[in-house]
């Protein structure tokens, strides 16, 4: 009898995981059911911003749901970041960070964990950060910068923020070329592109994305950028590469997560969105002219680009340990 009933207690209770097992797949194919918010880690017109309202725009087409971008600027994308990481795990938020986000776990300051907290859901793009000086500054090439700057030591400044891309950049040169430019905290890229413009900062350090439309008014003088190659909306400015200085060839990945615990059908099913948006050609088309070009991959291949970046980025600023401070 005893047999019985655990015979029957198994029975039920396996027929209660295989439904459990079910409904999953369930839940994935009915997704979404309700609008997606994609949120910004910074404010309107920056890069992730750029990308994030692209492909939302299209993956309403696919997907058949609003996609909302919330822009959560601030504490240098913690804000967005917890954000998300407390959300709940089913989709319907998403985060798009990219190596700002990266920079914030290997210096300490970040309140969340990229490969803790969240699960990769594909790639959105890529881009370079250029560098700017004034135009009324007697320094038209990077070559010709190095030499004035060696002139005056401590004298040149840049625009950067704790943290952040700029700085390590900056201290990256200075330790490449020898020379010893200082770094001027700024909380926005338009204040900094307003001093830089009246010459009170001689460098400004900004993905080519941001810097494009001061590039195209011939507002400051792009003088380098850190891809293997050229970027291709500003073909007659050099790479670091070609001016001497290999060390500063940095690009820049712009990729989409989800709270950790999401799941896998849900995220291929986001995935499969956002790859079919980055194929199509009038997306690609705008977003290349604002300076974004096309990288394409999914949680595999997200998951293994942020162990690599998280090394890199950590070697990077142990030897630039006096700037992280």
């Amino acid at each position: 009898m005893k047999v019985a009933k655990l015979s029957r207690r198994t029975a039920v209770a396996s027929a209660m995981a295989g439904l459990a097992g079910a409904a999953l797949p369930a839940r994935a194919q009915d997704f979404p059911s309700k609008p997606i918010t994609i949120v910004v880690p910074f404010g309107p017109g920056t890069t992730n911003d750029v990308i994030a309202r692209q492909l939302g725009q299209d993956m309403m087409g696919t997907l058949g749901q609003s996609v909302i971008i919330d822009n959560r600027a601030g504490a240098t994308g913690n804000i967005a970041a917890d954000l998300v990481a407390k959300s709940r795990p089913d989709g319907y938020t998403l985060f798009i960070p990219s190596v700002s986000q990266i920079l914030n776990q290997v210096t300490g300051n970040a309140t969340t964990d990229l490969t803790k907290d969240f699960v990769p859901v594909a790639f959105a793009g890529k881009g370079l950060y250029s560098m700017f000086v004034p135009n009324e500054l007697p320094a038209k090439t990077l070559a010709e910068f190095v030499e004035l700057a060696r002139q005056q030591p401590g004298k040149l400044n840049f625009a950067g923020y704790i943290g952040g891309v700029p700085q390590f950049l900056g201290e990256m040169l200075n330790r490449a070329a020898r020379i010893n430019t200082v770094m001027v905290p700024y909380k926005s890229t338009p204040d900094a592109l307003v001093d830089l413009l009246a010459n009170r900062i001689q460098v400004w350090y900004t993905p080519v994305t941001s810097g494009i439309p001061a590039y195209n008014a011939k507002q400051a003088r792009m003088i380098a950028v850190t891809g293997d190659t050229r970027a291709s909306v500003a073909p007659d400015v050099p790479t670091f590469k070609e001016a001497g200085y290999p060390d500063l060839t940095v690009e820049i990945s712009y990729f989409l997560m989800a709270a950790k615990g999401t799941p896998q059908p849900i995220v291929d099913r986001l995935y499969g969105a956002i790859d079919k948006a980055l194929q199509k050609p009038k997306i690609k088309e705008t977003l290349a002219a604002q300076g974004v070009e096309e990288k394409r991959g999914g949680p595999a291949d997200l998951a293994a680009y942020l162990a690599k970046e998280i090394a890199r980025w950590g070697d990077i600023v142990k030897l630039s340990a006096p700037a992280a401070k």
